[in-house]
């Protein structure tokens, strides 16, 4: 029995050293393997037809044919298209939406009453400023193209409506509309003049002078001043307001990275550009089947400002003589409260 015992135990270790043996060798065939790809790469680093290899993947990039001298490079694009691409309004081939949008601008503003002068009983100039950040001044960000490929955004309609000359823009350096200045100079304000700097070609390696200009971002503008003054028709004994002007406004900042001033890029006379904004429609957050143009919005006074400035002896705004923010607003709001109490006051019971 011992015997038995002891022949069974010895065939177990035989086995046991089989097994052990069989492993190792599976082991290093494998790292034998994994030796032999490693070194593939390295072994042709330069293919045959002449293409470079890139260090990051190992695989073959072609190399760009070469340009005849003082030719322009050739597209790298899939699509064909040449250097540089030029982003176009893009007009929409089929219907967005349920029914086709009628896009004829044909729309014009509604006529204002005549006020004789001798009816101009009272009249009070005042200067708000509209922010868009807020919630009611949301649509002045509206920032998509329509069916028609047009930007709705309301900067770009102003840009666009003196860039085709529908309008004329006024220097910011008076508010009474005494200069016109080009749409050049308009440009120039907002990306800066154009600068010849020294570029070089990542395709070809060419070295050569190009004419570049800063980008302009519509989004930075965030704030409209506007010009507008309030009068007391003595024939209708009705206080009416009539907008004289808005001018888009820009923030500068000081070296370090902190705000400076806002200051008004150019004027455009508001009964000039009514007969603009007649033929854009606004977004309506609640309903984009109700629709309304800009006319309408300011017309029926759809947004929401604050009041920086009356005319007053000094022709001081109101942070020239109040320093604190919130001081300024209540100065501010107490104006709108005395021209409403002025209407009431005209009237006789």
């Amino acid at each position: 029995m011992r015997a038995v015992i002891l022949n069974r135990i010895g065939l177990c270790a035989l086995l046991l050293v089989f097994l052990a043996t069989e492993a190792n060798a599976q082991g290093g065939g494998r790292r034998r393997t994994t030796r032999r790809t490693e070194s593939t790469p390295t072994e042709n680093t330069t293919p045959a037809d002449g293409s470079v290899v890139n260090p990051a993947t190992g695989n073959a990039v072609s190399a760009p044919p070469q340009q005849p001298q003082g030719a322009e490079p050739a597209s790298l694009r899939q699509d064909g298209v040449g250097v540089p691409v030029v982003d176009t309004p893009r007009k929409s081939l089929r219907t967005d939406g349920i029914s086709e949008k009628n896009f004829i601008k044909d729309r014009v503003p509604i006529p204002y009453d005549h006020i004789r002068s001798d009816d101009e009983f009272w009249e009070k100039k005042i200067w708000q400023v509209i922010d868009t950040r807020e919630k009611m001044n949301l649509p002045f960000q509206y920032n998509v193209e329509d069916e028609s490929g047009t930007n709705q955004l309301f900067i770009n309609i102003l840009l666009n409506a003196v860039k085709s000359g529908e309008v004329q823009a006024f220097s910011p350096i008076d508010d009474r509309f005494t200069t016109v200045i080009p749409f050049s100079e308009v440009q120039n304000k907002l990306s800066g003049e154009e600068k010849t700097v020294r570029s070089i070609d990542p395709v070809t390696g060419e070295e050569k002078m190009v004419t570049t200009r800063d980008e302009f971002d519509p989004r930075t503008v965030v704030q409209y001043k506007i010009k507008e003054i309030w009068v007391f028709d003595k024939e209708a004994s009705a206080l009416k307001v009539r907008i004289l002007g808005i001018a888009p406004m820009v923030s500068r900042m000081n070296e370090d990275g902190s705000f400076r001033a806002a200051i008004p890029l150019f004027w455009v006379y508001y009964p000039d550009l009514r007969p603009v904004l007649a033929k854009f429609d606004v977004y309506n957050q609640n309903n984009d089947a109700a629709t309304m143009s800009w006319e309408d919005l300011f017309e029926m006074r759809f947004f929401s400002s604050f009041i920086i400035k009356e005319n007053n002896t000094y022709n001081r705004e109101i942070k020239e003589y109040i320093k604190d923010g919130t001081m300024r607003l209540l100065e501010g709001q107490a104006i709108k409260d005395k021209i409403f109490n002025k209407e009431q006051d005209m009237w006789q019971y």
